[in-house]
């Protein structure tokens, strides 16, 4: 296959309903097989299987088991980048972390999160060589120190403590979520926004202080 044959297949799709499914149907076996093993462990045989297709259908996509995984992971990752990208709650004061505006805004990423826990879940602990727990962090870091920089009112330039406030804050943030994620059955959402809520209210000292 020439690479315009290969360039004109990925536009297709994006359109065509067979091939969009066929695609979410080897993701979806992707993901499953790395619920049960090392991603070094797992054949495109056993992708073709969870995904009930043959290797002439597989092969038609991606020329083996680690175009898939890249293809799949960039996705992931460009997909949480968008959810997450407004982070306008950091611009809150004490004062104003409750109105409504922010609340909204916060809930959104750990709604976008929550919905996504299981693939996350899986990926966070799968054997693939890539820091995707880290990377995440990253990214939420990243998103803060863009929307300080825009903010009207904000610095003119980013300074030292800039960044290691969005450092500690995404740092906070998912791992507040990936305990959450850890204790769904006994941790709602509500206790989150709550959570993150006194933290930004009072600090992190005296909003656990208080629960524990």
């Amino acid at each position: 296959m020439t690479f315009r044959q290969t360039e004109k297949m990925k536009i297709m799709a994006k359109t065509d309903p067979r091939v969009i499914k066929t695609l979410r149907h080897i993701d979806d076996a992707l993901i499953d097989n790395l619920r049960n093993h090392a991603f070094r462990k797992i054949t495109v045989d056993m992708i073709c299987r969870s995904a009930m297709i043959n290797r002439s259908t597989f092969y038609k996509y991606y020329s083996d088991k680690y175009e898939l995984l890249d293809n799949y992971l960039s996705r992931v990752m460009k997909e949480f980048e968008e959810a997450t990208a407004s982070t306008d709650f950091i611009l809150a004061s004490p004062y104003t972390i409750s109105d409504q505006q922010y609340v909204e805004n916060f809930q959104k990423t750990i709604d976008y999160v929550y919905e996504h826990r299981e693939v996350y879940r899986i990926l966070w602990h799968s054997s693939i060589d890539r820091p995707i727990y880290k990377e995440m962090e990253s990214i939420i870091c990243a998103n803060i120190l863009k929307t300080i920089r825009e903010d009207p009112a904000g610095p003119h330039q980013i300074t030292p403590y800039h960044t290691l406030y969005a450092e500690l804050f995404s740092s906070n943030l998912m791992t507040m979520i990936r305990w959450w994620l850890s204790n769904e059955t006994r941790i709602t959402r509500s206790d989150v926004l709550e959570v993150m809520n006194g933290n930004m209210k009072n600090g992190l000292f005296p909003t656990f202080k208080y629960r524990i």
